[in-house]
């Protein structure tokens, strides 16, 4: 075996000790996967519980190809992913590809069409899917590269398998975390190099985008930039975050310094969490803990 395609280590483990592989056919398997990181948790259905959390996180990995061959390897390896009596696997794909389109415009025939005016779409690489969120009513169109999609589709030949665009379970989450507002609010869920951005009023979600950057000066910019364009007052508006963003970071120092109000989220409260979550930050693995949300 060629060791050196191996770019992955295990950041992070939790297990409650109650849970065994033999329970899986009450549970679901939720996975969070972009190229910075594979994260994967358990959920206990008959408890309404997260009874485990694993985080990979990646190593190098610049292209969805070498994000495909890494799922395989942990695979391979990983009890869980070959597991396959699982009620539910639902995975969350986190890229830039992706469009919300009213419901009443929607056609199915048509999604890549929608897609390619937001995103320039790979045709012969890239596989178009589409979730629906009923409250919103609002069609996620959105795309995931084939070789990551035939890397799932393999690791889970039995078990049913569902995908999502990770923007999906944050806004069905964000939505049911904020319930009704009296006037709009901006929410940010933060990555390496990459952060989502939600604008939530008093009709809903109004604003949802992701942004692409490299320093902290770029980061704020950003957020600065979506607050001044949906007339948010920096001085006056709270900046709720979530995500891979620490207290002594240079990205939260900066938010400090220009966003007057800053508050770190929770984890969302439609599930319990087995004691073992109780050490983690409540506002880290939003997004996997949120995939419980999506129907």
């Amino acid at each position: 075996m060629n060791k050196t395609n191996t770019y992955f280590r295990l950041a992070h483990q939790i297990q409650d000790e109650a849970f065994t592989l033999s329970q899986a056919g009450k549970c679901n398997l939720y996975l969070s996967v972009s190229l910075k990181s594979i994260r994967l948790a358990v959920a206990d259905m008959e408890r309404n519980k997260f009874v485990v959390l694993e985080d990979y996180e990646l190593l190098s990995i610049f292209t969805p190809q070498q994000l495909a061959e890494q799922i395989r390897l942990i695979a391979a390896e990983n009890p869980l992913l070959q597991e396959q009596r699982w009620q539910l696997v639902r995975v969350s794909i986190s890229n830039l590809h992706f469009t919300l389109v009213p419901e009443t415009l929607y056609d199915p025939l048509h999604q890549s069409d929608y897609l390619k005016l937001h995103s320039n779409l790979n045709q012969k690489q890239d596989l178009v899917l589409s979730y629906r969120h009923n409250s919103l009513g609002a069609v996620n169109i959105f795309a995931v590269d084939s070789a990551v999609y035939q890397a799932l589709q393999q690791a889970f030949l039995d078990a049913p398998l569902q995908l999502v665009h990770q923007t999906s379970p944050l806004i069905r989450s964000m939505l049911h975390a904020v319930g009704r507002v009296t006037q709009p609010q901006l929410y940010a869920f933060v990555e390496t190099n990459y952060v989502t951005i939600l604008v939530i009023g008093t009709d809903g979600l109004e604003f949802c985008n992701i942004f692409h950057y490299l320093s902290p000066e770029d980061f704020i910019y950003y957020i600065v930039f979506v607050m001044q364009e949906q007339k948010l007052n920096p001085e006056q508006e709270t900046v709720t975050v979530w995500g891979d963003i620490m207290h002594d970071s240079a990205l939260f120092n900066i938010l400090k310094k220009y966003i007057r109000h800053v508050k770190f989220g929770e984890r969302p409260t439609a599930i319990e969490y087995s004691y073992k979550f109780n050490d983690l930050f409540e506002h880290r693995y939003f997004e996997l803990y949120s995939l419980h949300l999506c129907e």
